[in-house]
């Protein structure tokens, strides 16, 4: 019901609100016949007093009557007892009320057409969110109806206990390392030059610790001091990439040696063949602490682990962009590394607490092979 400050227009439809009732600064003409739709935000902040429930129906009856909804109208004693004032003009026989009223009428469409939009945009909203309601419950369905994951997760901490599946070979060589280091010339054992590289495993200095730790894995085979020390490395330094040269080390001077950890590797068919070799995905682990496990990750050409570089054989290049990709357990991209033209391998390395789950993605082009792990 709207209100108007033109309260000369006061006659037997529009009734004047007092005041003293309305708790405004001046009386008010309230339009009974002029209903209009409003927002509710419009209604939050109180202006003037809130209106008795029996005012409030005087009012609608007496627009009620006007509209000919009801067949009598509220006496003139009934409103005068409420407080409310009714003048002694009709409304539908004075020609100035009646153009006041047209006016007003005209006036209104301005608040009825914010109404309209609104309800008209809260419409759509609920279509859409039934069709997307509609859609959630297909795709949940489907997800339903999808076959579960089967691939059997590879507990590594088993692998730590010597308990592995039939499908992972043992790996004699991480072949990075194994390749960075093999040469045509055999390293002859020298103890003046392994007592020196011994020292200088204790210096502070990664860079000189991984430079020691790695010739000693060329000149220090089943050297009891040289073991001894490489193992102390391997138990002591947080640097992984000292870590993971002083493990390469120990299992070539001492293969099978518990502080190096456990390696194992396994074919891969991409449906692919390069020059008659396939590809292989290698995983070291070294216990690193109470809880926590180095992981080393590579892939490789098979024939990279045998080659006969003495022989002068070309080692065998993955071929550019096969991907070998870390995964989260929820299958979000930790990291990701890609081959490039001359790549023999590629690798990763992480570390993890036990219990932690990861999965494994290698990748070329359309074809991919995942392998989940828990540590």
């Amino acid at each position: 019901m709207l209100l108007s400050g033109e309260t000369d227009f006061l006659n037997d439809v529009d009734l004047l609100i007092p005041s003293d009732i309305s708790g405004l600064e001046a009386d008010v003409l309230a339009q009974t016949w002029l209903i209009e739709e409003m927002f509710v935000c419009n209604l939050v902040k109180p202006v003037g007093k809130r209106l008795s429930r029996n005012v409030y129906d005087l009012l609608l009856s007496v627009g009620d009557y006007h509209h000919q909804i009801i067949d009598q109208p509220p006496t003139v004693s009934e409103i005068q007892l409420s407080g409310l004032k009714i003048g002694t003009k009709k409304a539908i026989e004075n020609l100035e009320i009646i153009n006041f009223h047209q006016y007003q009428l005209a006036c209104s469409d301005i608040l009825s057409l914010p109404v309209a939009a609104y309800r008209s945009y809260v419409k759509s909203i609920k279509f859409t969110e039934a069709v997307l309601e509609e859609a959630l419950q297909v795709e949940q369905e489907l997800i339903a109806e999808k076959p579960k994951k089967t691939s059997k997760v590879n507990l590594l901490s088993q692998w730590l206990q010597n308990t592995f599946d039939s499908q992972w070979q043992l790996l004699l060589q991480i072949p990075s390392l194994a390749i960075a280091t093999r040469s045509t010339v055999d390293f002859e054992s020298n103890p003046d030059e392994i007592a020196i590289l011994i020292k200088q495993i204790s210096e502070q200095d990664e860079h000189y610790k991984r430079k020691a730790a790695k010739r000693l894995g060329e000149i220090a085979v089943r050297n009891v001091n040289a073991i001894e020390a490489l193992v102390d490395l391997i138990r002591n330094t947080q640097d992984d990439e000292t870590l993971w040269v002083a493990v390469e080390s120990l299992w070539k001077i001492n293969p099978g040696n518990p502080a190096a950890g456990v390696r194992r590797v396994k074919l891969i068919d991409l449906g692919m063949q390069l020059r008659s070799e396939a590809v292989a995905l290698a995983v070291a682990l070294v216990p690193k602490g109470a809880s926590q496990v180095g992981v080393l990750l590579q892939v490789y050409s098979t024939d990279a682990q045998t080659q006969d570089i003495a022989a002068s054989k070309p080692l065998l290049h993955l071929p550019p962009g096969l991907k070998l990709i870390l995964l989260s357990e929820t299958g979000d991209i930790l990291r990701e590394v890609i081959a490039r033209n001359a790549d023999v391998y590629i690798q990763l390395k992480l570390n993890g607490e036990r219990g932690e789950k990861f999965s494994v993605k290698v990748a070329l082009e359309a074809a991919s092979i995942t392998e989940d792990f828990e540590i």
